[in-house]
Order: structure tokens, then sequence, then C-alpha cells
């Protein structure tokens, strides 16, 4: 039981980290995105020609841009958040895991001792059996 909870807790943060590195690559493509959209704004003005509406708009655009890398950069944050509670989550899961298999260790050399001790017993009781009565028959 112990290992199944380390081995969802070991599945849940690989798909939070998979979550966070698409979130990463999501606001780079959204930053790239946004200064293709004001370097078209400054070439459109370097030319001399001044476009309101299309300026205006690239502008606009460059705002939602900017808003969606904000979102992008919560959402990263909300998931950071998630991301290490699963560790610590993990690190306990680890710990329950390795506790129990030590205490099985101890309890399975406990039971091999007290096999061999009874092994022992059974071989001291042929051995002193075959020598009360002679010998072999």
């Amino acid at each position: 039981m112990r290992r199944h909870k380390r081995s969802m807790c070991r599945q849940l943060l690989g798909e939070m980290l998979q979550a966070d590195q698409r979130l990463i690559d999501q606001a780079e493509q959204l930053k790239q995105h946004r200064t293709e959209q004001l370097q078209e704004i400054r070439a459109r003005q370097s030319e001399g020609l001044v476009d309101i509406d299309g300026t205006t708009s690239l502008r606009y655009y460059a705002g939602q841009l900017q808003a969606q890398i904000q979102s992008v950069i919560a959402s990263r944050n909300v998931i950071g958040k998630q991301i290490a509670l699963c560790r610590q989550t993990l690190a306990k899961a680890e710990q329950e895991v390795k506790a129990m298999e030590k205490l099985s260790d101890k309890y399975r050399d406990a039971f091999l001792y007290a096999q061999n001790q009874k092994e022992m017993i059974e071989l001291e009781e042929t051995w002193s059996a075959t020598q009360q009565t002679g010998g072999y028959q």
C-alpha cells in the first residue's frame, strides 16, 4: 500500500513537472510573439508613415499577449506550490516505505533466526537420540 502511494506521488509529481514545462514553453512563445509585435510597431514607426489604426491594433494585441504572459506566470506559481507539496508528500512516502522495508527485514531476520534455532534443536535431538541408541541401526 505504501509503495503504491509512493508510486502515485511520483506519477503526480511527474505530471506536475510536465505541466510546468508546458507553461514555460507557452510563456516563451508568448514572449517571442510579443517581441515580434513590438518590433513590427517600431518598424512601422521608423518608415515615417504613421498608421494609427494598425499601430493601435498591434499595441492592443501586444497588451493582450502581456496579459496572457502574466496569466501563465500566475499559473506557474500555483503549480510551483503544488510541486513543492508533491515533493514533500513523496519524501514522506519514501520514508514510510523505507521504514516498512526495514521492519519487514527485521521480522524476516527474526523468523530465519527462529527457524535456524529450531533446526539446530532438531539436529541436536536427532544426534542425542542416535548417541543413546548406540549409533546407527
